[in-house]
This record gives C-alpha cells, structure tokens and sequence, in this order.
C-alpha cells in the first residue's frame, strides 16, 4: 500500500564551489559537495523534527478516523485504525463497506490481506519503504536517529504552489556487502521528502512501489499531508491522501490521535 527520482544538478552550483573545482580537483571538490549536501539534508530533517514534536520523544501512536479507498470506478468508505511503532512497524486496517483490508508492516516483512480475509506477504522489495507513512514525527525520527538511512539535500523548491525544502532519504540494510545489491537497495527505498520552508512541517513524500514479480518496474507513490493540529503535543496532520500512479487511493480524515499508548507487538506480528 505503501510508501523520488533526483534529477542531476548543475546549475544550483554556486560560483564558489565552481572555483573550488578548478583549484582541488575534481574528485575532492565533488565529495565536498556530496559531505555539504548530506550535512544540510540531516539538519533540516532534525529541525522538521524538532518542528513535529518540540521536544517530545514519540515510540508509538494510533490514529483512528474515516477513510474513502479508490480502485478503478469502485469506491469504498469505513472507520481507518493507523498504527506505528517506531519505523520499521506499522498497521493499517481499513473497514470498508465492501469488506476489511489489512496492512501489516515489520522491518523488512510485510503482509496484506483484502476483503477475501487470506492472508498473502508483501515482496520484499515492497517492505524496505517507511513504514508509518501516514505518521511524519515517526517517519522524519527515523530519518534522524535510524543509521540505516542517508538523507541529502536536493533544494529549495515549489510544490503545489508552496515553497518547499526538498530532501531526498535512502536506506541501506545492514550487513549487506554486495555492490549490486546495495545499489538496487539504494533505488528501491528512495524517497523524496517535501518540508514547508515557512515551518519545515512535511507537506509531501514520493516514493515506488513495485510489482511482486519485478523489482525494476517503478509505481509511483505520492502521499500529502495537510491540516495539521496538536495531538498529544505533536504536531499531526489530519488530513492525509495517498495517490498511486496520480490517482487518489486513500483519503484518510483522522478524528483521534494517541500518543505513546504502548502498542502491544502482536499487533504488528507477521503470519
């Protein structure tokens, strides 16, 4: 269900680091960039950090509300349960009309089931995203305290008509050592994150989805946030839309929010 293409930059060089190249050469000047921009990347997304949550240390959270699911012509509503724990687990049960579909995410190990109750695994190309999605202080906490994750800087752009900071997150799963691997890695976990530049509060994430039998083959995922209120001390949308190729998918009003209420693991346990 869930979870960024950077394009090569050029242009926003500035003059200086231009300079910098000609006088150092430029393998250094290039990894000096590369050190400049992973650095600014990891400070925004502690400051986006510090802007969720002011202070408070968050491990769980459950979100209850409504939620609209569209496949194709077919639209369905119904009550929505939101789990996570930290950023490897989280739980998403919709009780829709047409019937219960669930979500269940644990590290690197996913299953979903939909309105036919049988259980089926998520490829694991598709469980190496982020796992509360729908959650930004525990998503942006990952990208800040979890090693596994290298967050660049890409810029300071316009989306949707807001300025917004751009970052871009990969992840590495440890004690993988093959080079072949850990660059497909790096492409299956990519994922573009937008902060508003007014108050650095994510606004935006893009990543892939894939097909099971074709981890080359990209599905873009977008995911908004918007409306965003106090819960618990944490700043929370409650209002979160998740679009799959450009098309409304989810469209999540949430009503309630507990933090920290000690989720049990069985609610995130994988069958």
């Amino acid at each position: 269900m869930r979870i960024m293409r950077m394009a090569p930059q050029y242009c926003g060089v500035p003059l200086f680091s231009l300079l910098l190249l000609a006088a150092v050469g430029p393998e250094k000047a290039v990894a000096q960039d590369v050190a400049r921009a992973s650095s600014q990347g990891v400070t925004l997304a502690a400051q986006s950090l510090a802007a969720l949550t002011r202070g408070t240390v968050v491990t769980d959270a459950k979100l209850q509300g409504d939620v609209s699911f569209a496949s194709g012509s077919d639209e369905e509503t119904g009550p929505v349960t939101l789990e996570a724990s930290g950023d490897l687990e989280s739980r998403v049960d919709l009780s829709l009309s047409g019937g219960r579909r669930l979500l269940v995410q644990n590290g690197t190990q996913a299953t979903w089931s939909g309105a036919d109750g049988r259980t089926q695994p998520q490829a694991l190309h598709n469980s190496l995203n982020w796992a509360p999605w729908f959650f930004p202080a525990l998503a942006i906490g990952g990208l800040v305290r979890d090693p596994s994750f290298t967050v660049s800087y890409v810029g300071r752009e316009t989306y949707a008509g807001l300025a917004v900071q751009h970052l871009r997150a990969t992840r590495q799963i440890p004690g993988n050592s093959d080079p072949d691997t850990a660059k497909l890695l790096l492409e299956l976990t990519a994922t573009d994150v937008y902060l508003d530049a007014s108050n650095l509060l994510p606004v935006a994430l893009e990543y892939a989805v894939h097909p099971d039998n074709n981890a080359l083959q990209s599905i873009p995922v977008r995911v908004e946030f918007a409306n965003y209120q106090t819960a618990g001390g944490i700043q929370t949308p409650f209002h979160v839309r998740q679009f799959l190729q450009g098309s409304l998918l989810l469209d999540i009003t949430v009503s309630s929010v507990v933090i920290n209420p000690g989720l049990p693991p069985g609610d995130f346990q994988i069958q």
